[in-house]
Parts: C-alpha cells; structure tokens; sequence
C-alpha cells in the first residue's frame, strides 16, 4: 500500500529552505517586509512541497478573511459595462500574481438605497478585508460608510474629498485635453465631447480637459453627457451628424460611447474616418476589434491594479494610515478613426 504524503506545512517549508517559520508565514501572507527574491523562493517551495493553507484556521487565529471586495455597482448579473469586465480580468490577475491566497470576491451593489445595505452586510460579517471602490462619484456614500467603519479601501478614481481616502485615478484633464487637441490640430472646428454622467468625478475632469484645448483654440465647446446606454449614444450622435452645422470631430469618454459613433455614421452613409473623426476611451477590445478599429486613450489597467494592491496590503499589514495616491497617464492611439488626413470639406 501507498504510503500517504505528508501535509506540507509552514515549519516543514521553513525546514527545506532553512529559514524561519516566520518569515515563510509573512511570504506567503503577503507582507512586504520579506523581499521579492525569498518572497519567490518560499512560494516555489509551497507549491513544489503541495502546500496548501488551512485557511480557516488561519482565519480563526488572525480574524481576517484574506480576501478583497468588489462590489459592482450596477443591477444584479448585469456584465454588459465593458470597462468594469475589463478592470476585473486585470484586476485578478494581478492580486494572483501578487499573492496567490488572496481571493477576489465579486458582487453586485446598483447604485440606489440597497447599495449602502449591502457595504454593510460584507463589512459586518467580516466577509472581506478591504475594498476597491468602482466607478467613484463627487459625493460617494460609499466612500462616507468605509471611512466611518474603518475598512481599508482604495477608490478607482477620485471624489471631492479626495485628500481623506487612499485613490487611484487616471489624469482624464490631460487626457482628454489632448484628444481633443489632436482633432483640432488636423482641422476640426466643430468638436463635441460625448460625455458619463455628471455624478462622476471623472466627468468633470475630461470637461475640464476637453475645454481647455478647446478654449486655446477659440472654439465653441459642444458638450453631451449620458447614462452607459447603448440607445442614449447612438441617439445624441445621430441628431450631431444630422445637424445643419454637424459635429466632425466626436471625443468620446468611453469606447463604448465611440463605438455607437460609429454606428451612427454607418447608418447615415458617413465614413467614420475620413467624413468624420473619432477618439474613444480605456482602449477595450471593441476598439481594436471592431471595424473600423477606433482610437482612444489607453492606460495600463495592469499598472493601476498593482497601484491599488500595494495601498491595500499597506493598510493590511497594519501600517500607519496616510492617504495614498497615485495618478497615471492617459496615451493616446490613434486608428482607423482618426489616424487618416481630414479635409473640412469633406
């Protein structure tokens, strides 16, 4: 008879690198206060040796969950938001590679008066350990309840109370500044911005951005703001296109928005890359997928999902609260969209 392997386990880990119990423990909980180079070598020894932790265990000595939240704010099952299916996959991956036993918990809380209830419901029965907060707005509730609660979080993006809580955020003021000054430099005078809902921190920075280049350029401004509806898109951008003095340059604040654009033109008998131009936004597969292919502004959501764990397992390992940020940059790609000479006269 087959004799039945020994359980690996943390002394039996430490015994084969000849180092401490508790250093091979801090490795593979995450701390950062074992180097990368011992952090690899202890993970490689778990996973050579089979080892496997006894979580609940774990969980019973420590009272943490090992475990980080997210919860979707929109209706329940709904996966149709690009850029949040987009975030999750990057988003995983990351928190994998950074510590194989921290899971993801995904969930849904749509905006209205359960989404605070349902904060509250993980939070009391301690089934996560931190939080990153979607989709931020000017004035988070959300963000209100963690503090007050005391949960570590991180907002993708900025609220006006930004300089209390830790956030990650793209500069969407530079960005769309200069999206919306590459369009003005190949000609376009009439110039529209397509843009999120005004709750949304984010939307008054690509305003911001937008107006900028557009007041150097002493143009008018042309702004349209709405809900992540394919309808509501499609609709605006076929009433622009329709317009006596019609809209030749569309910058979009997401490719999802670009998109409908395009399909707009089509259907009017348009060419979107020559009659008109267009720049969309987060560069999601259906900008590069599609045809014709759209350009957008591109940030490494690889980068800002490493940004995000580094502030969590900060706090997680109990370091002293500061406020930490960081703000990463937009660049732009140009396509099949915007990437050919405009003439004005078509």
């Amino acid at each position: 008879m087959e004799k039945k392997k020994k359980k690996a386990t943390l002394k039996s880990i430490a015994q084969h690198l000849n180092i401490s119990v508790t250093t091979v423990s801090r490795a593979l909980s995450g701390y950062n206060d074992v180097n990368a180079q011992t952090r690899q070598q202890i993970q490689e020894a778990a996973d050579l040796l089979g080892y496997v932790p006894n979580l609940a265990a774990r969980r019973l000595v420590t009272g943490k969950s090992d475990a980080i939240g997210i919860l979707l704010p929109v209706s329940y099952g709904d996966m149709r938001d690009h850029f949040l299916s987009h975030f999750l996959l990057h988003f995983g991956q990351s928190l994998y590679a950074h510590n194989p036993n921290l899971d993801l918990i995904v969930s849904y809380a749509p905006e209205g008066e359960k989404e605070l209830a349902t904060y509250q419901r993980f939070i009391d029965s301690q089934r996560v350990d931190a939080f990153v907060v979607l989709r931020s707005r000017m004035d988070d509730a959300r963000v209100e309840l963690l503090k007050e609660q005391k949960v570590p979080f991180v907002t993708h993006g900025r609220t006006q109370c930004s300089d209390d809580h830790n956030w990650i955020d793209t500069d969407a003021r530079a960005g769309f500044d200069l999206a919306t000054q590459s369009l003005i430099d190949k000609g376009h005078q009439r110039i529209t911005l397509l843009n999120l809902p005004e709750r949304m921190f984010t939307s008054h920075l690509r305003v911001e951005g937008y107006e900028d280049a557009i007041a150097r350029a002493g143009l008018e401004s042309s702004i349209h703001t709405m809900e992540m509806n394919d309808e509501i898109p499609y609709q605006v951008a076929l009433d622009l296109l329709k317009a006596d003095k019609a809209t030749t340059g569309f910058v979009c604040a997401s490719d999802v928005i670009a998109h409908q654009v395009v399909k707009a033109a089509k259907e009017l008998g348009i060419d979107p890359c020559k009659d008109i131009q267009i720049i969309g936004c987060d560069d999601l597969p259906l900008s590069h997928l599609g045809d014709p292919t759209i350009s957008t502004l591109r940030t490494s959501l690889d980068d800002h999902s490493q940004a995000i764990i580094k502030i969590l397992q900060s706090e997680l390992n109990g370091q002293i609260f500061i406020p930490r940020n960081k703000l990463i940059n937009y660049e732009l790609v140009e396509r099949q969209t915007s990437n050919q000479a405009f003439s004005p006269d078509g």
